[in-house]
């Protein structure tokens, strides 16, 4: 017995948002913070993120109470999408804990809403598209993601990936602005939303222009799309990347990946009684049951040669070759190229590769519509309850709850890194107490009056009776300017007595001092370039709402 098609198109996202809020009902159903690996340093970037927000620093950059006050340019080099998420829900008045869950579960309900639409597109079938997202939601590796590892920089990867996907397979069908706008922010959006997972995910979707169109405009307008979301969103990834130099990060990272590949067997075992010894640095990284089912018919029907539709015939060799090489990369046996390549050690842990398996292996599910017994309803019914039922191991954190004093997070005195991603190289490594006054005189001597500060300005009145050199208890990053009676002097931050630290010089007398911070030449040059980006695209948008009103 065949299918049939249901005209009515919104049941299945209706019983799809339903079925993607139920990982989450263990924690929404609580005040305590699920315990995840990154969980807890989330709470103080939120925190600090929504802070300096407030504060009027945008793009935000600095982190100016973190590093116990000396400050940090922890958001010169972390993602933006889940803090300025999580920033609405603080804005209107939920505490950290809660704008950390609903962020979670945002991510996760769009991701399913935008593959759907992108399964919708690439099959024009209800039923097929729900089975892509399904599979997609329900990778383990998606719910690890979720609710042991708490990583929601990583989850809003996932949640724009396939909406960049659906963008390029409209442009491929028809290159219109309405088709370019959407690729083009979605794929900005992807950017911001994590470093490592975006950069693989944006480098899946280059792969995809060329298995979605086969018209060479379509191909050029494609990479185009992506090329400009690299513009809206360069006041991101350029800083970050050119700016890398000046972190300890290269150096703490340098050997991380030695410890990170997981036995290959491991990706096709079940671990659903989260067995350390099928974990890797406390991650359980299987594939899925049925996800390595789907693999193994798509290797049938690609051998029988029974792919009927072209271009799913595309996708799937496509996937394939995509996720040979995603394994390769996750095993020991890629050690050369993690060794060489200092971009690729950035993803600090080799199974973080896994988010393209989900992806690659979401897309396998349609070639169950290809053999007939998958085809019978209760069959159809019966396989969705299982991938769903399959996973309900993971619908709730393995590590348990932690009872939360959110006003620590609010002054948290740390870094929030692990490996001196964002630490910089002229200190001598993180604080470790705050400092007994902000500002004190390194040589000569004199008065300190009037001191008020923010994330990004420090004023006071200085007095000196002869020529001083003066401490500002700040850690120096290009950006940071100091005036002295609103004149602007050179900075020292490289004072062995104060390695890293704002120091600056001042004559005899009274002096009112403001240490600012800002962006320097290069930030402001991508600043501006993502802002043009930005007015274009809504020009165009305005342009094409107006035609249509018309």
């Amino acid at each position: 017995m065949k299918i049939k098609q249901n005209n009515k198109s919104y049941i299945f996202p209706a019983i799809l948002i339903f079925l993607s809020l139920l990982p989450f009902v263990s924690i929404l159903f609580t005040n305590l913070n699920p315990h995840t690996h990154d969980g807890l340093v989330h709470l103080a970037r939120i925190a600090a993120y929504f802070t300096a927000l407030s504060e009027g620093e945008f793009p935000v950059r600095w982190a100016g109470y973190l590093n116990y006050g000396y400050g940090m340019p922890l958001f010169n080099f972390i993602y933006q999408t889940p803090y300025l998420i999580t920033s609405i829900f603080i804005f209107l008045g939920f505490g950290l804990v809660w704008a950390f869950k609903f962020a979670l579960v945002i991510s996760f309900i769009l991701s399913g809403i935008f593959m759907y639409m992108f399964g919708k597109e690439l099959t024009q079938d209800n039923k097929k598209a729900f089975l892509i997202t399904i599979f997609y939601q329900f990778a383990p590796f998606r719910l690890v993601e979720l609710l042991i590892r708490g990583d929601i920089g990583e989850v809003y990867a996932y949640t724009f990936l396939p909406l960049v996907a659906f963008g390029l397979l409209k442009i491929s069908k028809k290159a219109s602005c309405k088709n370019f706008v959407i690729t083009s922010i979605a794929s900005a959006v992807l950017i911001l939303s994590h470093n490592a997972m975006s950069l693989v995910f944006f480098m899946l979707c280059g792969g995809l222009v060329f298995v979605f169109s086969t018209k060479f405009k379509n191909i050029l307008i494609s990479f185009f799309s992506l090329f400009v979301g690299l513009g809206l969103s360069s006041f991101y990834w350029a800083p970050a990347l050119f700016e890398h130099k000046y972190t300890y990060g290269d150096l703490f990272m340098k050997n991380l990946y030695l410890s990170h590949f997981p036995p290959i067997q491991n990706f096709f075992v079940a671990n659903w009684f989260n067995e350390a010894h099928l974990q890797t640095g406390g991650i359980s990284v299987q594939f899925g049951i049925f996800h390595v089912l789907a693999i193994i018919v798509v290797l049938y029907l690609l051998y029988k040669r029974k792919i009927k539709d072209a271009l799913i015939g595309r996708l799937f060799i496509y996937s394939l070759i995509v996720s040979l090489v995603t394994i390769f990369f996750m095993q020991p046996i890629s050690k050369f190229a993690w060794a060489h390549i200092s971009l690729l050690r950035q993803f600090q842990f080799s199974w973080r590769l896994l988010g393209i398996i989900t992806f690659t292996t979401s897309i396998f599910s349609l070639a169950f519509f290809e053999v007939k017994f998958f085809m019978k309803k209760w069959i159809f019914i019966s396989l969705i309850f299982l991938v769903v039922g399959t996973t309900i191991w993971y619908w709730h954190p393995s590590l348990g709850y932690d009872k939360i004093n959110e006003n620590y997070y609010w002054h948290f005195p740390l870094t929030t890194t692990y490996y001196g991603e964002t630490d910089v190289i002229w200190t001598a490594g993180p604080a470790k107490a705050y400092p007994k006054n902000p500002v004190s005189f390194a040589e000569g001597y004199g008065e300190v009056k009037n001191y008020t500060r923010n994330s990004i300005k420090h004023s006071y009145d200085l007095s000196a009776t002869v020529s001083a050199k003066v401490v500002d208890y700040t850690e120096y990053f290009p950006g940071w300017k100091v005036f002295v009676d609103k004149k602007s002097i050179p900075i020292e931050f490289q004072d062995i007595n104060y390695r890293g630290l704002i120091t600056f010089r001042i004559t005899p007398g009274k002096h009112h001092i403001e240490v600012i911070w800002g962006e320097d030449k290069f930030r402001f040059f991508t600043d501006l370039l993502s802002l043009s980006v930005l007015i274009v695209l809504l020009v165009i948008s305005v342009f094409l709402y107006v035609k249509k009103r018309i």
